[in-house]
Protein backbone atom coordinates (compact mmCIF):
# COMPACT_ATOMS: atom_id res chain seq x y z
CA UNK A 1 0.00 0.00 0.00
CA UNK A 2 3.06 2.34 0.85
CA UNK A 3 4.37 1.85 -2.55
CA UNK A 4 1.27 2.15 -4.22
CA UNK A 5 0.78 5.40 -2.47
CA UNK A 6 3.96 6.42 -3.20
CA UNK A 7 3.88 5.92 -6.98
CA UNK A 8 0.08 6.84 -7.79
CA UNK A 9 -1.30 9.27 -4.64
CA UNK A 10 1.44 11.70 -4.18
CA UNK A 11 1.46 15.35 -5.42
CA UNK A 12 2.69 15.72 -9.36
CA UNK A 13 5.73 17.68 -9.41
CA UNK A 14 6.24 18.23 -13.27
CA UNK A 15 9.60 19.36 -13.92
CA UNK A 16 8.59 21.85 -17.26
CA UNK A 17 5.57 23.53 -18.18
CA UNK A 18 4.09 21.99 -20.72
CA UNK A 19 6.68 19.87 -21.48
CA UNK A 20 8.59 22.71 -22.69
CA UNK A 21 9.34 25.73 -21.15
CA UNK A 22 11.83 25.59 -17.65
CA UNK A 23 10.01 25.74 -14.00
CA UNK A 24 11.43 29.51 -13.84
CA UNK A 25 9.84 30.95 -17.05
CA UNK A 26 6.94 28.98 -16.63
CA UNK A 27 6.16 30.36 -13.16
CA UNK A 28 6.58 34.02 -14.59
CA UNK A 29 4.57 33.45 -17.49
CA UNK A 30 1.60 31.67 -15.12
CA UNK A 31 2.60 34.67 -12.47
CA UNK A 32 1.98 37.09 -16.04
CA UNK A 33 -0.85 35.72 -16.82
CA UNK A 34 -2.50 36.17 -13.41
CA UNK A 35 -1.62 39.75 -13.43
CA UNK A 36 -3.42 40.29 -16.53
CA UNK A 37 -6.34 38.13 -14.63
CA UNK A 38 -6.54 40.55 -12.12
CA UNK A 39 -6.08 44.09 -13.95
CA UNK A 40 -9.96 43.40 -14.31
CA UNK A 41 -10.58 44.29 -10.67
CA UNK A 42 -9.01 47.86 -11.34
CA UNK A 43 -11.54 48.58 -13.87
CA UNK A 44 -14.16 47.15 -11.73
CA UNK A 45 -13.78 49.41 -9.32
CA UNK A 46 -13.41 52.29 -12.09
CA UNK A 47 -17.16 51.71 -13.12
CA UNK A 48 -18.33 52.86 -9.65
CA UNK A 49 -17.34 56.22 -10.80
CA UNK A 50 -19.08 56.06 -13.93
CA UNK A 51 -22.10 55.02 -11.93
CA UNK A 52 -22.60 51.62 -12.36
CA UNK A 53 -24.10 49.47 -9.24
CA UNK A 54 -22.17 46.66 -8.49
CA UNK A 55 -23.61 43.69 -6.05
CA UNK A 56 -21.47 42.61 -3.03
CA UNK A 57 -20.26 39.94 -4.62
CA UNK A 58 -18.75 42.04 -7.58
CA UNK A 59 -17.38 44.07 -5.23
CA UNK A 60 -15.81 41.73 -3.52
CA UNK A 61 -14.18 40.27 -6.56
CA UNK A 62 -12.82 43.43 -7.68
CA UNK A 63 -11.08 44.15 -4.20
CA UNK A 64 -9.85 40.81 -3.82
CA UNK A 65 -8.19 41.36 -7.30
CA UNK A 66 -6.47 44.84 -6.23
CA UNK A 67 -4.98 42.67 -3.14
CA UNK A 68 -3.34 39.90 -5.43
CA UNK A 69 -1.88 42.39 -7.80
CA UNK A 70 -0.17 43.84 -4.57
CA UNK A 71 0.93 40.45 -3.77
CA UNK A 72 2.11 39.80 -7.21
CA UNK A 73 4.07 43.17 -7.90
CA UNK A 74 5.90 41.94 -4.41
CA UNK A 75 6.64 38.46 -5.09
CA UNK A 76 7.39 38.17 -8.83
CA UNK A 77 10.75 39.50 -8.41
CA UNK A 78 11.78 37.23 -6.70
CA UNK A 79 11.30 34.41 -9.30
CA UNK A 80 14.81 35.44 -10.62
CA UNK A 81 15.80 36.16 -7.40
CA UNK A 82 15.15 32.34 -6.63
CA UNK A 83 14.26 33.75 -2.83
CA UNK A 84 12.46 30.77 -1.30
CA UNK A 85 10.34 32.54 1.00
CA UNK A 86 9.32 34.60 -1.82
CA UNK A 87 8.82 31.99 -4.18
CA UNK A 88 6.85 29.49 -1.55
CA UNK A 89 4.81 32.44 -0.93
CA UNK A 90 4.00 32.90 -4.35
CA UNK A 91 3.05 29.39 -4.25
CA UNK A 92 0.63 29.51 -1.64
CA UNK A 93 -0.65 32.43 -3.09
CA UNK A 94 -1.27 30.93 -6.64
CA UNK A 95 -3.30 28.02 -4.29
CA UNK A 96 -5.12 29.84 -2.60
CA UNK A 97 -6.09 31.94 -5.69
CA UNK A 98 -7.19 29.14 -7.37
CA UNK A 99 -10.12 27.90 -4.73
CA UNK A 100 -10.73 30.96 -4.43
CA UNK A 101 -11.63 31.50 -8.28
CA UNK A 102 -13.38 28.16 -7.90
CA UNK A 103 -15.60 29.47 -5.38
CA UNK A 104 -16.18 32.83 -6.84
CA UNK A 105 -17.47 31.46 -10.34
CA UNK A 106 -19.72 29.11 -8.24
CA UNK A 107 -21.37 31.56 -6.68
CA UNK A 108 -21.60 33.63 -9.98
CA UNK A 109 -23.34 30.72 -11.71
CA UNK A 110 -25.51 29.92 -8.91
CA UNK A 111 -26.65 33.79 -9.03
CA UNK A 112 -26.72 34.14 -12.79
CA UNK A 113 -28.65 30.64 -12.68
CA UNK A 114 -31.47 31.91 -10.10
CA UNK A 115 -32.01 35.30 -12.00
CA UNK A 116 -32.38 33.65 -15.14
CA UNK A 117 -35.21 31.84 -13.05
CA UNK A 118 -36.92 34.27 -11.70
CA UNK A 119 -36.78 36.37 -15.28
CA UNK A 120 -38.58 33.35 -17.17
CA UNK A 121 -40.84 32.67 -14.41
CA UNK A 122 -42.28 36.78 -14.67
CA UNK A 123 -42.37 36.77 -18.52
CA UNK A 124 -44.66 33.47 -18.08
CA UNK A 125 -46.55 34.86 -15.84
CA UNK A 126 -47.18 38.71 -17.74
CA UNK A 127 -47.33 37.39 -21.11
CA UNK A 128 -48.38 33.56 -21.04
CA UNK A 129 -52.47 34.10 -21.42
CA UNK A 130 -51.24 36.25 -24.60
CA UNK A 131 -49.54 33.79 -26.15
CA UNK A 132 -51.98 31.19 -25.62
CA UNK A 133 -54.70 33.23 -27.17
CA UNK A 134 -52.71 34.12 -29.69
CA UNK A 135 -50.30 31.33 -30.73
CA UNK A 136 -52.15 27.99 -28.91
CA UNK A 137 -51.77 25.20 -27.38
CA UNK A 138 -49.09 23.56 -29.95
CA UNK A 139 -47.58 27.02 -30.45
CA UNK A 140 -46.48 26.85 -26.79
CA UNK A 141 -44.65 23.18 -27.15
CA UNK A 142 -42.88 24.23 -30.01
CA UNK A 143 -41.63 27.03 -28.21
CA UNK A 144 -41.08 24.83 -24.84
CA UNK A 145 -38.90 22.37 -27.01
CA UNK A 146 -36.84 24.99 -28.73
CA UNK A 147 -36.24 27.00 -25.67
CA UNK A 148 -35.39 23.49 -23.73
CA UNK A 149 -32.67 22.50 -25.92
CA UNK A 150 -30.68 25.46 -26.48
CA UNK A 151 -30.57 26.38 -22.74
CA UNK A 152 -28.97 23.03 -21.87
CA UNK A 153 -26.33 23.21 -24.74
CA UNK A 154 -25.43 26.78 -23.86
CA UNK A 155 -25.24 25.57 -20.10
CA UNK A 156 -23.05 22.47 -20.77
CA UNK A 157 -20.68 24.93 -23.39
CA UNK A 158 -20.52 26.83 -20.18
CA UNK A 159 -19.81 24.02 -18.00
CA UNK A 160 -17.03 22.59 -20.10
CA UNK A 161 -15.23 26.45 -20.34
CA UNK A 162 -15.13 26.31 -16.69
CA UNK A 163 -14.03 22.74 -16.19
CA UNK A 164 -11.47 23.21 -18.57
CA UNK A 165 -10.36 26.44 -16.99
CA UNK A 166 -9.92 25.14 -13.58
CA UNK A 167 -8.17 22.25 -14.58
CA UNK A 168 -5.45 24.26 -15.87
CA UNK A 169 -5.19 26.70 -13.21
CA UNK A 170 -5.01 23.30 -11.09
CA UNK A 171 -1.91 22.06 -13.67
CA UNK A 172 -0.55 25.66 -13.30
CA UNK A 173 -0.45 25.37 -9.60
CA UNK A 174 1.43 22.30 -10.01
CA UNK A 175 3.72 23.97 -11.90
CA UNK A 176 4.51 26.63 -9.34
CA UNK A 177 4.67 24.65 -6.60
CA UNK A 178 7.66 22.36 -8.34
CA UNK A 179 9.19 25.73 -8.64
CA UNK A 180 8.70 26.57 -5.67
CA UNK A 181 10.05 23.38 -4.28
CA UNK A 182 13.22 23.48 -6.02
CA UNK A 183 14.13 26.95 -5.01
CA UNK A 184 13.51 25.71 -1.62
CA UNK A 185 15.73 22.79 -1.69
CA UNK A 186 18.39 23.88 -3.59
CA UNK A 187 18.91 26.26 -1.33
CA UNK A 188 18.98 23.76 2.09
CA UNK A 189 21.53 22.10 0.13
CA UNK A 190 23.72 25.23 -0.30
CA UNK A 191 23.00 26.14 3.77
CA UNK A 192 24.13 22.66 4.24
CA UNK A 193 27.22 22.82 1.98
CA UNK A 194 28.24 25.98 3.50
CA UNK A 195 27.53 25.41 7.29
CA UNK A 196 24.87 26.59 8.81
CA UNK A 197 23.00 23.40 8.48
CA UNK A 198 19.08 23.45 7.93
CA UNK A 199 16.81 21.89 10.02
CA UNK A 200 14.77 18.33 8.86
CA UNK A 201 11.29 19.73 9.97
CA UNK A 202 11.31 23.32 9.10
CA UNK A 203 14.03 24.05 6.41
CA UNK A 204 15.47 27.05 6.74
CA UNK A 205 13.42 28.59 8.84
CA UNK A 206 13.98 27.20 11.65
CA UNK A 207 14.00 29.84 14.57
CA UNK A 208 17.83 28.78 15.37
CA UNK A 209 18.80 29.77 11.50
CA UNK A 210 18.72 33.60 10.31
CA UNK A 211 16.02 33.23 8.15
CA UNK A 212 13.49 31.81 10.52
CA UNK A 213 14.22 35.02 13.15
CA UNK A 214 11.14 37.53 13.10
CA UNK A 215 7.69 37.41 11.68
CA UNK A 216 9.35 36.26 7.93
CA UNK A 217 10.61 33.12 9.87
CA UNK A 218 6.91 32.59 11.18
CA UNK A 219 4.86 32.96 8.33
CA UNK A 220 7.50 30.67 6.56
CA UNK A 221 7.48 28.02 9.27
CA UNK A 222 3.70 27.98 8.66
CA UNK A 223 3.75 27.33 5.22
CA UNK A 224 5.95 24.57 5.53
CA UNK A 225 4.12 23.04 7.79
CA UNK A 226 1.45 22.41 5.27
CA UNK A 227 2.31 20.14 2.97
CA UNK A 228 5.70 19.16 5.14
CA UNK A 229 6.23 15.76 3.08
CA UNK A 230 6.02 17.47 0.00
CA UNK A 231 8.38 20.82 0.70
CA UNK A 232 10.80 18.62 2.58
CA UNK A 233 10.62 16.06 0.16
CA UNK A 234 14.96 16.02 -0.95
CA UNK A 235 14.46 13.24 -3.19
CA UNK A 236 14.10 14.99 -6.58
CA UNK A 237 17.52 17.17 -5.40
CA UNK A 238 19.61 14.13 -4.57
CA UNK A 239 21.11 13.99 -8.10
CA UNK A 240 21.75 17.99 -8.10
CA UNK A 241 23.49 17.60 -4.99
CA UNK A 242 25.47 14.58 -5.27
CA UNK A 243 26.83 16.41 -8.50
CA UNK A 244 27.81 19.40 -6.62
CA UNK A 245 31.97 19.41 -5.84
CA UNK A 246 32.33 22.15 -2.34
CA UNK A 247 35.79 21.35 -3.04
CA UNK A 248 35.23 22.91 -7.07
CA UNK A 249 35.55 26.31 -7.12
CA UNK A 250 31.92 27.58 -8.52
CA UNK A 251 30.66 24.58 -8.15
CA UNK A 252 27.86 26.47 -5.63
CA UNK A 253 26.63 28.44 -9.13
CA UNK A 254 24.82 25.58 -10.24
CA UNK A 255 21.93 27.00 -8.63
CA UNK A 256 20.97 29.06 -11.49
CA UNK A 257 21.73 26.65 -14.14
CA UNK A 258 19.75 24.34 -13.14
CA UNK A 259 16.76 25.95 -12.26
Amino acid sequence: MSRFTRLYLRVPRPKTLFGMISLQTGTEVISLALVFNKVTGVYGLLAILTGYQLSLLQLSTYVYSIGVLVMLASLIPHIRKQSPFECLALAWMYIIDTAINGLYAAAFGLDWYFKSQISEASDTQTSGLSKIVVEGVEGLRQEAAIHGKVVPQETAASMLLIVASTLIRIYFSFVVMAYAKQVLQKYMQLMILEGPGVDDEEGPFAEDLPDGEGRKGQLGRLMVSYGRGYWMDSRDTDEWARSVDPNKPGALGTLVGEV
